[in-house]
């Protein structure tokens, strides 16, 4: 998935990218926003890690590139962003979760 939050406050509210067991296990994300001030520009990736009472904020710098759960222990949000931001979202599946979901939502859609 290619994301662009065009500014002016965009953001994303917390949630988990694999809620419903769909198969996606790993979340990668890479970053492509040259120059990027936190301070001025906003946009932190905010992730509340399962069991803690911390969150761990990244900036969307440049050539970063964050990988992290995709379940539940992951919940995370994208806080607002007051200038143009870039990222590239890949999951990595695993197959027998993925199988599953496909055989148990396929009477729903086509897939």
């Amino acid at each position: 998935m290619v994301a662009c939050y065009p500014g002016s406050g965009s953001h994303y509210v917390k949630h988990v990218d694999n809620p419903n067991k769909d198969g996606r296990c790993i979340t990668a994300i890479y970053y492509l926003n040259l120059d990027w001030d936190v301070k001025r520009y906003g946009g932190l990736l905010r992730v509340f890690p399962e069991g803690t009472n911390q969150v761990a904020d990244i900036a969307p710098i440049f050539d970063r590139m964050l990988f992290f759960w995709s379940d539940r222990r992951n919940p995370h949000e994208v806080q607002p962003a007051y200038a143009t931001r870039y990222a590239i979202t890949l999951w990595y599946f695993d197959a027998q979760e993925r199988d599953e979901a496909v055989k148990k939502y396929s009477k729903y859609f086509y897939i």
